[in-house]
């Protein structure tokens, strides 16, 4: 599975969105509406590792504010994949960088579907967003004219 290392945001500027009117809210509308599409954060001194609603979709559980099971969570994934998400963790908070990975989570009949998270270092916590890779279909009859 592919593992990147990065600060993706750091070096980019900031589109602009005042001259079209589109707040912060309507984007996470849009991205979240199609897919199961979640956000998180690791308190790393304390382990507690907090998300919406859409995290515990993807994972299958029943959805709490409190803290989540990670242990639950980590059982879910595909054990050739648990190595990665420690390491990925362990990486980004002695590095205090960001990072991106896919992975393979239970899909509740008997197979795995792909999951990407996205994820930053942010004081003494890491941030993020994990969602559902959604395979790209491929519409008849448009691949030969170009559209």
């Amino acid at each position: 599975m592919p593992l990147r290392f990065e600060q993706p945001a750091d070096g980019k500027e900031k589109q602009t969105r005042d001259h079209i009117g589109i707040t912060d809210l309507d984007i996470v509308q849009m991205v979240a509406a199609y897919r199961n599409f979640g956000f998180w954060r690791m308190d790393i001194a304390a382990g507690h590792f907090f998300a919406s609603e859409d995290v515990f979709a993807i994972f299958r559980m029943p959805f709490t504010t409190g803290p989540a099971n990670l242990f639950d969570i980590l059982s879910r994934i595909h054990a050739e994949d648990r190595v990665l998400i420690a390491e990925t963790f362990e990486q980004a908070s002695l590095h205090k960088t960001g990072f991106h990975y896919s992975y393979r989570v239970e899909n509740g009949a008997g197979s795995y579907k792909m999951v990407r998270s996205v994820g930053k270092f942010r004081g003494e916590e890491i941030i993020g967003i994990t969602y559902e890779l959604i395979e790209q279909l491929r519409i008849v009859g448009f691949e030969d004219n170009g559209a």
